[in-house]
């Protein structure tokens, strides 16, 4: 007798917009706004300060929210702590969303500091860390919470060509940008003075040691019942020794 298997259609699901184009055309635009404002500023003899300092203060206060977001997202989705009323499929969506949105938020500060004719940065002060003078040491460990940044979103980019470990390994280094971004904010940021931004600033940073800390027991208790799973090796041997 022959049986005929019925199989069903699978729903095709629509993986959301990853946001790759929105930050592309997003960083062509500032660059061609810096370029625009430059050049008005050189024919009409004005500053594009205090502009340009008020876009670089919003855009980094914005962009430290996207790191954190960044952070609780992802440590969200692998402990299962905030996937638990939603999808985690949803969540690593926005989590990827975000990271292109963020290169976004990143060339916007970046050009907005080095138009800025107050703080004057070449580009070795945007990129080489504490080569600036301007509050230092914080302002060079914002550098290096961007660059730690860079290379953690390229990690996805290179995850088919060097697998699974070392993707995993560069992706763990959105902690250490995440803590270096919130003492840039802290130290060198000029709003951080204001309660309402230490206190978001305190607020932020408790989720994310809080999450942390989450994800290591939790690990640790999947560990431990796993190993109690396991069948007595050293018993069973040794009964079977005795035949």
């Amino acid at each position: 007798m022959i049986r005929h298997r019925l199989t069903l259609p699978r729903p095709h699901v629509r993986r959301p917009e990853p946001a790759l184009e929105t930050a592309m055309i997003f960083m062509v635009a500032i660059a061609f706004l810096a370029v625009l404002a430059l050049a008005w500023s050189a024919v009409s003899g004005q500053s594009v300060s205090p502009l340009s300092w008020y876009i670089a203060r919003a855009s980094g206060f914005t962009l430290y929210l996207l790191s954190w977001f960044l952070v609780i997202s992802g440590l969200g989705a692998t402990t299962r702590f905030l996937v638990r009323t939603g999808n985690r499929g949803t969540a690593m969506s926005l989590h990827t969303y975000a990271f292109h949105l963020w290169y976004g938020l990143l060339a916007l500060h970046i050009l907005s500091i080095a138009i800025d004719p107050v703080v004057n940065f070449g580009l070795v002060d945007l990129v080489v860390p504490f080569a600036s003078g301007w509050r230092e040491p914080w302002t060079g460990l914002g550098v290096v919470a961007a660059e730690l940044g860079i290379i953690v979103g390229a990690s996805t980019t290179i995850r088919r060509i060097f697998g699974y470990r070392v993707w995993k390994a560069l992706h763990w280094l959105s902690l250490p940008m995440f803590a270096l971004g919130l003492v840039h904010g802290l130290m060198a940021g000029t709003d951080s003075s204001s309660l309402p931004a230490f206190a978001l600033y305190m607020i932020t940073g408790g989720w994310v040691v809080f999450l942390s800390l989450y994800r290591a027991l939790s690990r640790n208790a999947h560990a431990e019942r796993r190993e109690l799973r396991k069948p007595p090796q050293v018993f069973i041997s040794q009964r079977l020794d005795r035949f």
